[in-house]
């Protein structure tokens, strides 16, 4: 792939995630009929979150924990130059104790904290829970290992531990960043359809179940959205979370727009479903791919883009001296 192409696919990964979990955050925890309820129609672009909600306190067009735990797995990519797991561990831990307030974080993610912060060891913190708050931070890590699918897996396995031990929290971590360095790495013809249904393949000895979800995702793309996402569910449990997420971006793979308000309108776990659709179609399109404007309002732009940039000149010199060994 020319380092121009790896760059804006780089930067939509990471842009792309946060704009979605940013369009998401005011709808997070509501129905379908409650977004029109509260802000008289769907969610058409960045909104203050209604009185009372657990977000009311930020401003529109911020970004929910999705995204800083997130960017803190891909910081500590860039800075380490490989995978290790104690460093995120502290990584999160650092998180934990220094956002004030948090920004609705999971129960997991917030118990497996206070373990780490009580001792343990990050192999050891983790909680039992399925929830999607792991498999939210993997697209760096699908990123970073787009070519090593079993440094990939190991990679992704051990980032989840750290947070979540239930088995099917695991095979949606590693679903998503098997997923996201399967669309990095497609050409611009392809159907991602068949990259779903390859990742389905590569997780179904982890989860039989989450796989075979998988699969049926890639037949329901002809469903209206609210059919579809009533059948597939938008809780943040990662067996509806992650597979709503990607009938999303299957439904429009290329139009941003369209595929991220899908996602965050049918409510529920609205920022992180928006924020791995959204994180999808820029791993597959790029940047150009995303609304301009949003990219200019979203929370931290300039970082965005540059832990983007980062993380294409880490994987340009990364192919740079795999070639010359």
């Amino acid at each position: 792939m020319n380092p121009q192409k790896l760059r804006s696919r780089c930067i939509g990964t990471i842009a792309g995630f946060a704009i979605g979990d940013s369009l998401g955050m005011p709808a997070e925890f509501l129905s379908r009929e409650q977004i029109r309820q509260y802000y008289g129609k769907p969610i058409s672009g960045f909104m203050k979150a209604h009185p009372g909600h657990a977000s009311d306190f930020l401003p529109q067009g911020s970004y929910t924990d999705n995204t800083q735990t997130m960017l803190a797995t891909a910081e500590c990519l860039i800075e380490d130059g490989r995978m290790d797991p104690a460093r995120h561990a502290d990584a999160l831990l650092a998180w934990y104790r220094n956002t004030v307030p948090h920004r609705t974080p999971s129960a997991a993610n917030l118990q497996a904290c206070k373990h780490l912060s009580a001792g343990r060891p990050w192999n050891k913190s983790g909680v039992f829970s399925s929830c999607c708050g792991a498999a939210v931070r993997m697209p760096p890590i699908g990123l970073f290992y787009h070519n090593q699918t079993e440094e990939l897996t190991r990679a992704a396995l051990d980032n989840c531990i750290i947070t979540h031990n239930e088995p099917r929290a695991r095979a949606a971590a590693v679903c998503v960043a098997y997923l996201t360095a399967r669309l990095l790495q497609s050409g611009d013809n392809s159907w991602p359809g068949d990259q779903v249904l390859e990742t389905a393949d590569h997780i179904a000895s982890m989860d039989k179940d989450l796989a075979a979800l998988l699969r049926w995702t890639t037949q329901m793309v002809h469903l209206p959205p609210e059919e579809a996402l009533f059948e597939i569910g938008t809780s943040s449990d990662a067996i509806e979370a992650v597979p709503a997420a990607i009938y999303c971006f299957l439904k429009n793979p290329t139009k941003f727009s369209s595929a991220v308000l899908t996602a965050v309108n049918a409510g529920e776990a609205a920022d992180a479903i928006g924020a791995l659709t959204g994180s999808f179609i820029g791993s597959l399109a790029g940047a150009e791919a995303l609304d301009p404007q949003w990219l200019a309002e979203v929370e931290n732009s300039d970082v965005l883009i540059g832990i983007g940039e980062n993380l294409a000149e880490l994987l340009c010199r990364k192919h740079a001296n795999a070639a010359s060994d």
